[in-house]
């Protein structure tokens, strides 16, 4: 993997070749010359900032170069083994599999699943809508980056954009992406998909601060009882010098104890909502693989009995969940792991103010 740049010789003019530069090399060339072209006094007080990133930055760019040729490969495994298993209908067999997950393991990720029920409800549609233009720019702007590639325009059988320093290289080809994409447009979709993921932070925060309402309202009930029979009880067993922390000790323990019932409560809500999603998920999509495949032809709005098959499944996987007090078994834990990380990720940009 490497970039194209030329060459500049000791007077000045360009060497006519490319030399092969690595992706560090070239991200950190492009940030020099960016310092370069900024105000003194922008660039004294970017300067300090630049010496932490620029490290940072060399060491993701080679991560990134690394990771590229693994990627491909990937990718190109992913497809053919998506084309030997496409007669089989993996497009209903994967729902069914996540409406699995999601029946016996829901009740373990309440923020992510809110977080894809809002985003699902608020922002889903406009996302999609948003990231299919910038797709669509970005094909416009490398096509007119493969066409400028290919001018000469003084005609003397080298490309114009090997004859130019990599500061003129960059330069040219930003003017170009300028010229090519409508800002309004890219504008809009940036807008879109901030959005959408703000209706989710806002939706979550919400769910949040009900939990937080709930479990306040429970230690309200239980506190007036508690201070009235309870905290006379404590002081008359802890010794003079100790009775004033009977009342706020017991305060403590009330409203943690309220919102852990509380959350405990909306995790149980969350479980039902989610094992049902699943079950059903699952039971129709099994049932039109079947169709598919000629093995049971019945469609799912000609009978009940995928709502018949998915509330069962709904109830045992509530069921499992409720059993085993929502912990995720070996090696369930370790395969969702990236889910569970995700879930703590969400519970942190909720709490965070």
């Amino acid at each position: 993997f490497f970039f194209i740049s030329p060459s500049m010789s000791t007077d000045g003019a360009a060497v006519v070749g490319a030399t092969k530069e690595s992706m560090k090399d070239v991200v950190l060339k492009y940030v020099s010359l960016m310092e370069e072209a900024m105000p003194p006094a922008v660039r004294d007080k970017v300067a300090p900032v630049l010496k932490v990133v620029l490290p940072l930055l060399g060491k993701g760019a080679e991560f990134v170069e690394y990771s590229i040729p693994f990627i491909v490969l990937a990718y190109q495994k992913l497809l053919e083994f998506w084309k030997i298993i496409e007669p089989y209908d993996p497009q209903l067999l994967l729902p069914a599999f996540f409406g699995i997950i999601l029946c016996f393991f829901g009740g373990s990720f309440v923020t992510l699943i809110a977080a894809v029920e809002a985003y699902r409800m608020c922002g889903y549609e406009t996302t999609v809508t948003s990231v299919k233009q910038l797709i669509s720019d970005a094909k416009t702007v490398i096509k007119k980056f493969k066409e400028d590639d290919e001018i000469d325009a003084d005609k003397d059988g080298i490309k114009d954009v090997r004859q130019i320093s990599t500061k003129e290289l960059l330069v040219r080809k930003t003017l170009l992406a300028l010229r090519t994409v409508d800002p309004k447009t890219i504008s809009d979709a940036l807008a879109s998909i901030q959005a959408g993921f703000l209706a989710v932070i806002a939706t979550l925060k919400l769910e949040f601060a009900k939990t937080i309402t709930l479990g306040n309202s429970i230690a309200a009930m239980i506190e007036t009882p508690a201070n009235k029979y309870l905290v006379p009880l404590i002081e008359n067993a802890l010794p003079d010098d100790y009775k004033k922390w009977a009342k706020p000790t017991l305060g403590a323990v009330i409203q943690s104890t309220s919102l852990s019932l509380a959350w405990t409560l909306q995790r149980i809500i969350s479980a039902v909502h989610s094992a049902m999603r699943g079950g059903l998920m699952c039971s129709r999509n099994l049932l039109e693989y079947l169709s598919h495949q000629k093995i049971f032809h019945l469609k799912s709005d000609d009978s009940y009995l995928d709502e018949v098959a998915g509330y069962l499944l709904a109830a045992l996987g509530l069921y499992f969940q409720l059993s085993r007090g929502f912990s995720l078994p070996f090696p369930i834990n370790l395969l969702l792991f990236p889910v569970s990380i995700a879930e703590y990720f969400l519970i942190w940009m909720v709490g965070a103010k």
